[in-house]
């Protein structure tokens, strides 16, 4: 994996990620000294059950009311988990998407809209996902 990639601001966002590539990109994480954090959606889920599970992996503020308005406003908040850059890994996401497929795709919004926000900030901040979702690109290859 090139390091270069990760530490892209620009490029940055939500991707999806198979998981034969996901020690790759955690040890880049690990080399450029970005926050790194796991979640893992295990059953299949109510987005309300996603969203608690976000809130514990992702070690969010005690105020996180574990709704899709908090979600964006912890992970698009500078303050929470303070790093030279961000790599959040969600795993198990397909089962939320089989389960509850509106709340699915108004979570991957919800992602995007985030990493977007951290990306205007010049901050690299990625969203991996371990399923392939509308709208949402591979991390390419480079």
């Amino acid at each position: 994996m090139n390091d270069n990639l990760l530490k892209n601001a620009d490029a940055s966002g939500v991707c999806y990620l198979s998981a034969s590539r996901q020690s790759a990109v955690e040890a880049a994480a690990s080399r450029a000294r970005f926050c790194v954090l796991t979640a893992g959606i295990t059953t299949p889920s109510s987005i309300e059950d996603v969203l608690a599970e976000l809130g514990s992996a992702f070690k969010f503020p005690i105020w996180y009311g574990a709704n899709l308005d908090a979600l964006c406003d912890c992970l698009a908040d500078p303050d929470w988990q303070p790093a030279k850059g961000h790599v959040l890994l969600i795993n198990g996401i397909a089962n939320l998407r089989a389960a509850d497929p509106d709340g699915f795709a108004t979570l991957i919004e919800v992602l995007q809209t985030a990493a977007e926000i951290r990306r205007n900030s010049h901050t690299p901040f990625w969203i991996f996902i371990d399923a392939p979702a509308r709208g949402v690109p591979a991390l390419p290859e480079a």
